[in-house]
């Protein structure tokens, strides 16, 4: 099983071996749930298949290097170009090396569109977005005009599909209905009765976490107090004044991402709470952490954990790889949907055996529990997204973030 996948890279391609130039700038311009080494070498093991014929992918990839999606958008990135490696070190595909070509939109919304023009136009077959619908819309919404795959590595919102008009639009990313589920029945599990819920109005992922937690925590018993809606950016200090002054609920939901949900953190514990709070992946990583000193009982629900200590062992041989290319461990777990993205691209193209964005939808559409680096992946004609894998729960603790436990959702709801 953790060959599989590997195996079909070698299958679509195994010929010449190309490193060198297969990366290109745009503007400067657990089971296939394996390490790059190991990846590399399953495929080695089968590099001896004849190569079929047909075009070369060139991956055209439209995603933030910096602004406030960057510390998200890197980590997928930087793993799916190490799984790039990988492939080409086994011949690459149809016997030619994969390409990318690669634009760093800096979260500038207006440069979504012209930058995905100019990747197509140089030949990219299937398009990498931004793992925000809201942000990324615009880049899909080309590819979908000329009939081109589209992927993003880890947004979270059902709409990222045919709910958003994108047919060819597909995310490799734990859907917010299983993320949200999970917070609310962790919250459960701890015998919080009580919830004060604060959202992040600006994009709607956050919007959706919070209406998918309310909706199964209540399921389950509990009660939502009041929820105070903010604006990324915003100062809640107000808000925190407000929730002290009726008394402390048992816990308080942060829907939010970073900076702004980590001023909202920063924010509650200066205003003399000590509630456990519960995010979903928008407050993954701990490079915002240590503008809180000490930061305890704070819980995040996210793909996986990023410091070497996920349960999944080929998830920390991975992590291991990552720092030791890079020089720095990911910024957040989500770094595990990269590789899933161009091992969920290259099992397309072996089934459907073509570029054509219709014919890989068609062969994506059939996923059922197909085996990748994020966990099991599954697809419908309705919905272009996973809403059941296992998500990690990690915890803040004195300020360094530990990974407690991995469960899936028991029911997952929708907003």
């Amino acid at each position: 099983m953790r060959i599989r996948l590997m195996a079909v890279a070698a299958a679509v391609g195994a010929g010449s071996l190309v490193l060198s130039g297969c990366v290109s700038s745009g503007t400067s311009s657990s089971d296939a749930s394996s390490a790059p080494a190991e990846a590399s070498a399953a495929a080695s093991d089968a590099a001896s298949a004849a190569a079929p014929t047909g075009d070369p992918l060139v991956l055209g990839i439209v995603q933030a290097g910096s602004g406030f999606m960057g510390p998200i958008d890197t980590p997928a990135r930087n793993a799916l170009l190490m799984e790039v490696d990988a492939v080409n070190a086994a011949g690459g595909v149809n016997g030619q090396p994969i390409t990318v070509e690669f634009i760093d939109t800096e979260t500038k919304f207006e440069k979504y569109a012209p930058a995905a023009e100019e990747v197509i136009g140089k030949g990219a077959n299937v398009l990498v977005v931004t793992c925000d619908y809201d942000v990324s819309s615009p880049a899909a919404l080309v590819a979908e005009g000329k009939n081109i795959l589209n992927v993003a590595p880890c947004i979270g919102d059902p709409i990222y599909g045919p709910a958003g008009g994108l047919k060819l639009g597909f995310s490799m990313g734990d859907g917010v209905p299983g993320e949200a589920s999970v917070m609310a029945e962790f919250a459960n599990s701890k015998g919080w009765k009580n919830a004060v819920l604060l959202k992040d109005t600006s994009i709607k992922y956050t919007q959706n976490q919070c209406a998918v937690f309310e909706k199964r925590f209540t399921e389950l018993g509990g009660t939502v107090v009041k929820t105070y809606d903010y604006v990324q950016g915003d100062s809640v200090k107000e808000t925190v004044s407000k929730i002290s002054a009726a008394g402390a609920p048992d816990v308080i939901i942060n829907c939010g991402y970073n900076p702004g949900g980590g001023t909202v953190a920063k924010e509650i514990r200066d205003g003399g709470l000590a509630t456990p709070i519960v995010s979903g992946f928008g407050m993954d990583g701990d490079f915002w952490v240590g503008a809180i000193p000490n930061l305890s009982d704070y819980y995040v629900v996210t793909y996986n954990a990023k410091n070497g200590d996920d349960a999944n062992a080929a998830v920390n041989d991975y992590a291991a790889a990552y720092e030791a290319k890079y020089g720095a461990k990911p910024d957040v777990g989500g770094f595990v949907t990269g590789p899933t993205t161009l091992q969920v691209i290259l099992e397309a193209y072996k089934q459907a055996g073509s570029w054509d964005g219709d014919k890989l939808t068609a062969a994506l559409e059939t996923f059922k529990d197909v085996p990748t680096l994020a966990g099991p992946t599954s697809f419908s004609p309705d919905l272009h997204i996973n809403v059941g894998r296992p998500m990690a729960i990690l915890e803040v603790k004195d300020g360094k973030l530990v990974f407690i436990e991995a469960v899936a959702p028991k029911k997952v709801v929708f907003p």
